[in-house]
């Protein structure tokens, strides 16, 4: 008898302690993006929002804890905490990739439901080679780019690192990769600093971040 009382006892216990671990999981409710004014709402909202490098965003919800853990937006560089509390959590972006979904983890190891999002590849805005400045759609004039040429790149969404093509062959050295993201980061604004190890005629320069390539810019070699 008193067996079987210690069985139901114990099974009454693990019952309870599953209740109560399903009950304290972390839940998001809604997530809004600052940079864009997006607000997403988990169960209601049909769009998703457009995330990219250096936007803050708010995770709202309930049972995050007092004590920070992470949010996380891909297989990738996490997104920086700026603060965090048991029901909303500001974070800093520093990677996004398509198809991926975001989720918040407890310090103790609890995961939440998943939050789909559009993630926003890099966008050049210039080229500055010297004296010359293009811009993608509007110059008359392409800028001149040889081996050993020092150019910088200007645009939206670069993250704090990534990759550099002029052509299918060596890649340029970077010399800066957004120098200010550690202070301030942003996801516009943002500019590299290469020199170009080759260049080919009638090829473009492009910007590869995670795995998404921006649009491409041509140049003059010849």
């Amino acid at each position: 008898m008193k067996s079987l009382h210690l069985t139901l006892l114990l099974a009454i216990v693990a019952a309870l302690l599953v209740s109560n671990a399903f009950a304290q999981a972390p839940t998001i409710t809604s997530i809004n993006v600052k940079d864009t004014h997006c607000f997403y709402k988990v169960g209601v909202s049909t769009r998703q929002c457009s995330i990219a490098p250096g936007m803050t965003i708010f995770v709202n919800g309930t049972n995050f804890g007092n004590t920070g853990g992470g949010i996380t937006l891909c297989d990738c560089q996490p997104t920086t905490i700026v603060k965090w509390t048991s029901t909303r959590v500001t974070v800093v972006v520093n990677a996004a990739t398509p198809n991926a979904a975001l989720y918040l983890e407890t310090l103790g190891g609890a995961v939440s439901n998943t939050v789909p999002y559009t993630a926003l590849a890099p966008v050049i805005t210039s080229i500055v080679v010297g004296n010359c400045t293009y811009i993608p759609n509007q110059s008359p004039t392409l800028c001149f780019i040889a081996p050993g040429t020092q150019f910088t790149i200007n645009g939206n969404y670069f993250g704090p690192g990534g990759a550099v093509s002029t052509c299918d062959c060596q890649a340029p050295t970077i010399i800066s990769w957004d120098p200010n993201w550690q202070t301030s980061p942003s996801p516009y604004n943002n500019q590299i600093v290469v020199t170009a190890n080759q260049a080919v005629c009638g090829y473009t320069i492009g910007v590869l971040v995670d795995t998404m390539w921006s649009n491409y810019v041509p140049y003059s070699a010849c």
